[in-house]
């Protein structure tokens, strides 16, 4: 496949991703806003197989940013008797976690993401890849403190996260005596991100990005990749998730 059709092929799934999550967010507010106003637009509970919350009176996409400019960590914002919610929506196949990339990582925990950049180049250098080489997903498992930091998240990251929503892109629910059932799942992001063993994923921007080991940063961090010919583009793209792929090499750092 060439550079160009496999370009085509990942902007079509990334396209049709982002259209899917609008879907999912969408319809959840939807269900909820809906279900108040059957409700005589009384308070009602939002109950899912983990969890549930009560006194709930109105759901909203948010609408806010990072202060670096990227996605917010809050998807929808749930207005209950308590106060405001802030949700992460995610779908049961949700490749990544904790939005921002590099940019956001660094908001949170400075010098994280340089920490695992140098190990993540020793690692390479070490199994012998050379200039211009393929650079295979590189993962380095996070610990218990830093994962609850980068899962929350911080008003500068549209955050902090109250609740994980997972489920799938089409929201269904059933609504019955003032409790609205749905099909994903709400978990306590405290809880999710101490349950979860998280990792970090680098992984090439581009198909045609390949190994530099002279590339670096400002600050002397290794890039890793090299120039994308067809792109421009110069570096990777760091995400955490809860999915390492089998047989993966897993960094410490």
């Amino acid at each position: 496949m060439s550079y160009f059709r496999e370009f085509q092929y990942a902007y079509t799934l990334v396209t049709e991703a982002g259209l899917s999550f609008e879907r999912q967010e969408n319809e959840f507010c939807l269900a909820i806003n809906n279900a108040v106003k059957e409700n005589s637009d009384e308070p009602i509970t939002l109950k899912t197989k983990d969890a549930s919350i009560k006194g709930v009176m109105k759901a909203e996409k948010y609408s806010g940013r990072q202060r670096s400019g990227s996605e917010p960590y809050t998807d929808v914002q749930l207005f209950t008797k308590r106060g405001i919610l802030n949700l992460s929506m995610k779908g049961p196949n949700a490749p990544s976690l904790a939005g921002g990339g590099l940019r956001g990582i660094v908001e949170i925990i400075p010098g994280l993401g340089a920490r695992f950049f140098r190990s993540a180049y020793d690692n390479h250098i070490k199994k012998g890849l050379k200039p211009g080489d393929k650079v295979p997903d590189t993962y380095g498992k996070l610990n218990d403190k830093d994962k609850k930091l980068l899962v929350i998240g911080n008003k500068p990251m549209g955050g902090p996260i109250d609740y994980m929503y997972v489920g799938p892109m089409d929201v269904t629910s059933t609504f019955k005596n003032g409790v609205l059932q749905v099909n994903g799942n709400l978990t306590d992001a405290k809880k999710y991100a101490k349950s979860k063993d998280l990792f970090f994923r680098l992984r090439a921007r581009r198909v045609d990005q390949t190994f530099d080991p002279d590339a670096s940063d400002r600050n002397g961090t290794p890039r890793i990749y090299g120039r994308s010919p067809s792109r421009g583009d110069s570096v990777g793209r760091l995400v955490v998730t809860d999915k390492p792929a089998k047989s993966r090499d897993i960094i410490t750092f």
